[in-house]
């Protein structure tokens, strides 16, 4: 029988976090390469980090009875990431074969009791270990709790049916909270003929040193030490035993042995550090060649410190539950973490200048994206935080000073961190499985690409439970399969001459197939590498059809647009480049031509207005030739001319003008020519209209309502360029006041939407009549100035149903709320919609896109503008979709307007800093279908009569299945004036056209210019194509 002596050493790692085991490593840490919540740049922030940190135990291996010097092989050969042996959870795996005797060795040099336990092996109820049946000695020792500087030897026989992986671990008391901290290792007892992994080579000056302090000291790095005598080598000049007990030897400030008393042997020490150097240099250790088998231990494990004392904690929180508030006494950053989920994560600060009171939610309907909302909330000193459950699944609301879990795979988490075994394809892996995972959890391992027999079945997974272990043997798989007339030409008999080697790699998963604990850093790579031989056309073929994933030799995470679903699904913003010249508080889309017209503050400066140009992919801002200022009576009066603040709509002639008026100029107005860029003054109104509304109605006439203090409308004619005497409104009506979202119905009355409440419904052509009210949900919208938004739904034949929406706004119930009212039927009442996804306080817009979806942005205080968010009216219970995120936050005085291409352009003011949108850039959305291959409008009328029937020339009519009509934006302070959005009938195809039906009337579609759009069954639309409805 062989005897092998196993020298264990149950040691600290103080500082130890599994996402940076070691800072000096040759490995990267700190990293997430599934950049999973909280990690989307693939790093792990430095407080969660910290959180994680505890004071690691491990069973340390050491190469001699003397406890000098550590066995530093590596537990994985080509775990690239795996820590030098001195930073490493677990400490050791033994290997060993049927027919040995193993005589385990276990010094205690932690600062309380523990003990071994091994799963599996033969051995009497000295080697147990297991608190409290085990055995004493004379001396007092006991084998079931080894007290600090005490030690006990294990005896274990390993015979045939043994063959397999067995965990051992600490079975003196309190189990899991040792195991948590890393105190476990295995023992795999390997079939009689096969090869334990290759030892590393120990550097002279080590193997020299340990040769002179231990006689006959075998360190044949292949056999594990076997050695057919019961006796341990005899000591030189050893420390003395008790001596060795204590650690007298020497610490090491890596990490290495724990130091309890004695003077530090400097010699020692010099050669401990020179092993720990030497350990991390790639050529020290054995590198597998393709056709050896890989021996890749892999413990599935969760490691936490000793519980403190949280700050807070609420434990459970279950849906249902009341708010967990809790009050902040003194300044201060204070982070925390569900103990389940523990992706989730947020901060507190309290600081001077903070809210009273903050509310942070657990939103919890996708597992995939379950967080606290906000992340971060800064409240005064003394002020309260609550914290409102969620509604599908059990929290914590937890304080790190408890510590940050980690569920670990080798004592690490999150891929960059855990194990990533380089394999050749083909190569043989066995893996050794164990979970030391006591809790109630429940795992799995599953592996991509590669399978086992199990139970005369091929499986791929296999369920494993607390303390259970197996043993698969897998291949590593294939980077690519080559189609068969390039796998022919790899044999190099018939490989072509022009071919040339092509080095390959590809990352295969690993990892519990439990969602969240993937999400949580449960899971690890094979790197499997494979050598091609491929011509040039070959290669570029193989690009095209399926990608090439060449080898590079790095051991980064890859590079990934993070956002590329969302660009695809949700579309992108981009920065507008250029200077704005003006604030972009107001703007109008000019029909027949690529332009906007902006304007904004007139205050200080008289040329207030730009165009701009978005012909060109860059665009180009235009100076119109004059401005207000310059046709003012009497001439070149600012305050005449000082249009901050006024209302817009569309004249409907050849040319598209634009009537403007208003603001802090109250009673002037003006127009402006699309194709000229001229201003010119046009007759004032009666009433002053400040933040009143103008739009156009059925028969061409301009309407404006309220602003200022005025309670009436007025009309203007365009065919005499003259406004009509005011008609008073009701007492019923002197709520409104400012910017009033005002729509022309298809019935001929006009509905207010607010901001106001009560709403309105009203019948005007004889004098204002009839008038209905419906209270909204949230009440009111806007306190001072304007916050919230209003679209009108697109009307559809053939009932063309009108459907109002409103949304945010800043008083404390409108802030994150939207409803939705039908007024087609006999009794309107507002209904609510899903929140937004944010609470959108600051002012924010609404935009129509051409597929019927509403596009919502701004209107948010931060960093960055926050994501902009989509709603299907087509889909209303699917409620708001978050989108992408601007990078510049918009507030009061900006706006957002749809383009001809379907784009949206936004800019204006960052939130709380007015004239700020004079020199901040504008961005651009471009939606989900931008890049899309879309439809063509090759033809079609420049005008029609309403009702009449229309041709419009495409060269893919079959696939049309939808056309509209957008009337151009005029929107200011989140309310779009002119919007609107309606479907054409559809007639027929031809083999080149899309036959379609004006709509019926002005109600429907008051008269003037729009955009003109086809879809594709799939919502895609074209570019817009200007058309004059008349």
């Amino acid at each position: 029988m062989a005897i092998r002596n196993i020298y264990l050493k149950i040691e600290q790692l103080p500082g130890y976090s599994p996402v940076e085991p070691s800072g000096h490593a040759a490995a990267n840490y700190r990293r997430d390469c599934m950049r999973n919540p909280g990690h989307e740049d693939g790093t792990i922030p430095l407080a969660e980090v910290d959180a994680r940190r505890l004071t690691a135990l491990i069973y340390r291996e050491y190469l001699d009875p003397g406890y000098l010097l550590p066995k530093p092989d590596k537990l994985v050969l080509t775990d690239i990431n795996e820590p030098v042996f001195a930073h490493r959870v677990p400490g050791t795996v033994i290997y060993t074969h049927p027919g040995d005797h193993l005589h385990i060795k276990v010094v205690n040099g932690d600062t309380m009791p523990h003990s071994f336990h091994v799963h599996g092996l033969s051995y009497g109820i000295d080697s147990d270990g297991s608190w409290p049946f085990g055995t004493q000695s004379t001396d007092g020792r006991r084998s079931d709790k080894i007290c600090p500087g005490q030690y006990w030897v294990y005896h274990f026989t390993i015979t045939d049916e043994m063959k397999g992986a067995w965990p051992f671990h600490d079975h003196a008391r309190h189990i899991a909270e040792s195991i948590n901290r890393g105190l476990f290792g295995g023992i795999v007892v390997l079939p009689r003929a096969h090869r334990p992994p290759h030892r590393m080579v120990l550097p002279p000056m080590v193997a020299s040193y340990l040769k002179s302090k231990f006689e006959d000291l075998k360190l044949d790095h292949d056999d594990h030490e076997r050695d057919d005598r019961d006796t341990e080598p005899v000591a030189h000049d050893a420390p003395a035993p008790a001596a060795v007990l204590l650690g007298s030897h020497g610490g090491h400030e890596h990490g290495v042995g724990h130091v309890l008393t004695g003077p530090i042997d400097f010699d020692l020490r010099a050669r401990r550090d020179f092993l720990e150097e030497w350990s991390q240099l790639h050529y020290a250790h054995h590198r597998p060649p393709h056709t050896e088998i890989l021996h890749v231990p892999m413990f599935i494990h969760q490691m936490s410190k000793v519980k403190g004392a949280a700050a807070f904690n609420k434990s459970p929180f279950s849906p249902g539950d009341a708010p967990f508030e809790v009050v902040f006494g003194a300044a201060g950053t204070f982070g925390y973490h569900c103990e389940i989920h523990t992706s989730m994560q947020g901060t507190v600060v309290v600081e001077p200048g903070g809210l009273a009171e903050a509310v942070v939610a657990i939103i919890d309907a996708d597992p995939m994206n379950m967080r606290f909302d906000p992340l971060e909330v800064h409240i005064q000193p003394g002020g309260k935080v609550r914290w409102t459950a969620g509604t599908v699944h059990t929290h914590t609301v937890t304080e790190n000073g408890a510590g940050l879990p980690s569920l670990c795979l080798n004592g690490r988490s999150f891929i960059g961190n855990t194990p990533t075994i380089v394999a050749h394809a083909g190569q043989t892996i066995h893996w050794y499985v164990f979970n030391l995972d006591l809790g109630v959890g429940w795992h799995n391992f599953h592996v991509h690409g590669q399978r086992w027999k199990f139970a005369n079945e091929t499986i791929d997974s296999r369920s494993i439970g607390p303390a259970e272990s197996f043993v698969v043997e897998t291949t590593a798989p294939p980077v690519i399969l080559l189609p068969a007339d390039i796998a022919a030409t790899q044999d190099p008999k018939h490989r072509p001459r022009d071919a040339r080697a092509y080095h390959l790699r590809g990352d295969f998963l690993f990892h519990c197939h439990v969602e969240m604990h993937m999400m949580q850093g449960l899971a690890g790579l094979v790197r499997s590498k494979q050598t091609v031989w491929l011509t040039a056309d070959q290669a570029r073929r193989l690009r095209a059809e399926s990608g090439l994933a060449l080898d590079d030799g790095s051991n980064t995470c890859p590079t990934v647009d993070d956002h590329r679903c969302e660009e695809f699904n949700c579309g992108k913003w981009e920065l507008v480049p250029g200077a704005t010249d003006v604030c972009m508080m107001h703007a109008i889309l000019l029909p027949n031509t690529q332009r906007v017209l902006l304007f904004g503050y007139g205050d200080t400066r008289d040329d207030l207005s730009r165009v701009w140009d978005y012909s060109t992919a860059a665009g180009s801002l235009v100076t119109p030739p004059n401005q207000p200022f310059d046709v003012t009576i009497p001439l070149h009066s600012r305050p005449m001319a000082n249009i901050w603040s006024a209302e817009h709509a569309f004249i409907n002639d050849v040319a598209g003008t634009v009537l403007v008026h208003g603001g802090f100029t109250p009673r002037e107005s003006f127009s402006f020519d699309p194709a000229t860029l001229q201003w010119s003054r046009v007759v004032p109104t009666t009433d002053e209209r400040f933040y009143s509304t103008t739009l156009t109605l059925a028969d061409g006439k301009l309407m404006t309502l309220f602003g200022s203090a005025s309670k009436s409308i007025e009309i203007f004619d365009p065919s005499t360029g003259t406004w009509a005497p005011p008609v008073a409104t009701p007492g019923t009506m002197a709520h409104h006041q400012y910017y009033p979202w005002t729509y022309q119905l298809p019935s001929g009355k006009l509905f207010i939407a607010g901001p106001h409440e009560p709403t309105q419904r009203f019948d005007w052509t004889t004098g204002v009549m009839n008038v209905e009210s419906f209270p909204t949900i949230a009440g009111n919208r806007s306190t001072g100035g304007e916050r919230g938004t209003s679209v009108l739904l697109p009307l559809r034949p053939p009932s063309y149903t009108p459907q109002v929406l409103i949304a945010g706004g800043d008083p404390a119930p409108a802030q994150q709320t939207a409803e939705i009212i039908d007024l087609s039927v006999a009794t309107p009442a507002w209904t609510a919609l899903p929140n937004l996804n944010r609470p959108r306080m600051h002012q924010v817009n609404t935009v129509l896109l051409p597929d019927g979806r509403i596009f919502l942005a701004g209107g948010i205080d931060g960093m960055d503008g926050g994501p902009a968010e989509i709603f299907d009216p087509r889909n209303p219970g699917a409620g708001w979709e978050l989108c992408a995120t601007m990078s510049i936050p918009r507030g009061y005085h900006s706006a957002a307007i749809l383009l001809a291409d379907g784009s949206v352009l936004m800019g204006g003011d960052r939130p709380g800093a007015w004239k700020s949108g004079e020199t901040t850039a504008h961005e651009r959305y471009f939606p989900w279908y931008y890049p899309l291959a879309r439809p063509e409008i090759s033809a079609a009328p420049t005008s029609v009569g309403y009702g009449t029937s229309f041709d419009i020339q495409t060269p893919t009519p079959a696939g049309i299945t939808e056309v509209v009509l957008l009337r151009p934006g005029a929107v200011t302070h989140g309310w779009n004036q002119s919007q609107r959005l309606v479907e054409c009938v559809r007639l027929g195809n031809t083999a080149t056209a899309v036959q379609v039906q004006a709509p019926p009337n002005g109600n429907i579609a008051p008269p003037g210019y729009y955009l003109l759009f086809i879809l594709t069954g799939a919502r895609i639309p074209s570019s817009g194509r200007w058309i004059r409805v008349i």
